[in-house]
């Protein structure tokens, strides 16, 4: 389960846009639900909330968040590099 604390640094990391991207997580991944139909949106947020309990949508969150994590870096890498460069 995501803590509050977890939960608060990865909304700042998410800038609000994650739920569309854990869905795509999920389908290259073939997880659906009980039903065999892919999670929805609303699912996905409430285990994200810690309302509902999934193991692999919370690994998809954390999968997504380690990607968005090194994007970031890349970008201030990047910017570091041209700043430098300018001076």
């Amino acid at each position: 389960m995501i803590t509050e604390i977890e939960r608060k640094e990865l909304r700042e990391l998410f800038q609000g846009y994650y739920a569309s991207d854990i869905l795509k997580i999920l389908k290259n991944k073939k997880i659906t639900n009980r039903k065999g139909k892919p999670h929805t949106i609303q699912y996905v947020r409430m285990v994200f909330q810690g309302v509902r309990n999934n193991s692999d949508i919370e690994a998809a969150i954390w999968q997504l968040a380690g990607k968005r994590k090194q994007e970031m870096d890349r970008q201030k890498l990047q910017k570091q590099q041209i700043l430098k460069r300018t001076k």
